[in-house]
């Protein structure tokens, strides 16, 4: 498919369709590198340049919009009269200062230190998924595996009982699912009075922990101490539970399905990574570069500015397609070759995790969820492969966020 700006497809279809947009980013890179998109009232940039030109200047280009999911249902707004939980100001929708403290505050329980402890615990996740399909030999990975694995994860993280964690699943995809500008109004609804429940949820499980901490993630915000600086506020707290929900989720689940499907492709090299685990951070790195599961970020612009000869007015909405930077010939040596020993100091230019201010605060948390997911698949999954004539099913959330819905793979059982 082409794509020339006299004659532009619907760019939300299109992405719809397609799991693996490289070839069609090299064509908008070419033909219409900064193009407006009416459908998402954005200007879309696709050179890596522009799209770190973005992300580094937080002055010109703030946070990302507090609008993003649309309104509030009016039913509903007298029970969130503050928005979705994960729209309270926290991390991704608030700038400098205030984004500055909240963000030193939070990431305390957060470091690859602090979720070092959990590494047996996320294990023990990724064995009992595996131990309910292991014998079948063929199973969807992407919905048996891929999906509930960082559901599961989170769940343990936050401290959530077991009796729970089904529910929390649902609220997980449900959040997840108000991305999409194109559902019903009467599913957004129900969607939106599913949320009254987890912010609900969520309020109590903070409340809980200020009267009897643990060594939760809830707990670890709470308890989060920086001289000089305010603790966090409950709505704090809520905002960033739900974002690393969204962002964790959403990564975790694309990664995992994008990487099995990466190394399962290419036989040698999952030979290779099963005789040597320690090269799994260097797939799980360059499968996220590759095929990048948060296609991209959204910022609105505060200072009138200029992309390729276009002017774009202070108060507009920027969408830069991190997908399409990470396939950036000007950026990166045979982008759509997917290969694990590229050069450190390339590897550093990746966009999948954000650069600058507000590069992912969840970064270490899914780094280890997806190193687990990975090894712990191969090892146990012998022989694995994709199964026979299988075509990736793509659940598209919104513009941002893919992963494959439904993907099967076989092993010798």
């Amino acid at each position: 498919m082409s794509i020339q700006q006299e004659q532009q497809p619907s760019l939300l279809e299109v992405l719809k369709s397609t799991w693996d947009t490289a070839e069609l980013f090299d064509q908008l890179r070419e033909h219409a590198p900064v193009m407006h998109v009416p459908e998402l009232d954005a200007w879309v940039l696709s050179r890596y340049e522009d799209c770190m030109a973005v992300v580094r200047n937080t002055k010109a280009f703030g946070a990302m919009p507090a609008d993003l999911v649309g309104e509030v249902p009016d039913q509903v707004k007298p029970k969130l009269p503050h928005g979705y939980a994960p729209w309270q100001p926290a991390l991704v929708n608030q700038d400098p200062p205030e984004h500055t403290r909240v963000r030193k505050l939070a990431q305390k329980p957060l470091t690859k230190g602090a979720l070092a402890a959990r590494e047996d615990e996320i294990r023990a996740v990724a064995n009992g998924l595996i131990d309910r399909f292991v014998h079948e030999g063929r199973a969807d990975l992407a919905a048996d595996y891929a999906t509930p694995m960082p559901v599961h994860v989170l769940s343990r993280i936050i401290g959530v009982p077991d009796q729970d964690v089904q529910k929390f699943h649902e609220w997980t995809l449900g959040i997840t699912e108000l991305f999409v500008p194109t559902i019903p109004e009467q599913h957004r609804l129900e969607l939106a009075r599913e949320q009254v429940h987890f912010t609900a949820y969520i309020e109590a499980a903070i409340e809980a922990r200020r009267r009897d901490p643990g060594d939760d993630l809830i707990s670890g915000l709470i308890l989060s101490q920086e001289e000089g600086e305010k603790p966090l506020t409950d709505p704090e707290i809520l905002g960033i539970v739900g974002q690393l929900i969204i962002a964790g989720f959403e990564t975790s689940a694309g990664g995992i399905s994008f990487t099995l499907y990466c190394l399962c492709q290419r036989p040698e090299l999952l030979e290779r990574v099963r005789s040597d685990p320690s090269l799994v951070p260097a797939v799980v790195e360059e499968s996220l570069r590759r095929l990048t599961p948060a296609r991209g970020l959204v910022r609105r612009v505060h200072e009138d500015c200029e992309f390729g000869g276009h002017q774009v007015k202070a108060g507009s909405n920027i969408f830069a397609l991190v997908q399409a930077a990470n396939n950036d010939p000007e950026a990166f040596a045979c982008p759509h070759e997917f290969d694990i020993d590229r050069d450190r100091s390339e590897m550093r230019k990746s966009m999948h995790w954000g650069i600058g201010p507000h590069r992912c605060i969840g970064m270490p948390l899914a780094q280890l969820d997806l190193k687990v997911a990975i090894g712990t698949a191969i090892t146990r999954l012998p022989n694995l492969r994709v199964a026979p004539d299988q075509e990736i099913n793509v659940q598209t959330t919104g513009m941002i966020f893919h992963r494959p819905e439904h993907l099967w793979f076989e092993w010798d059982a």
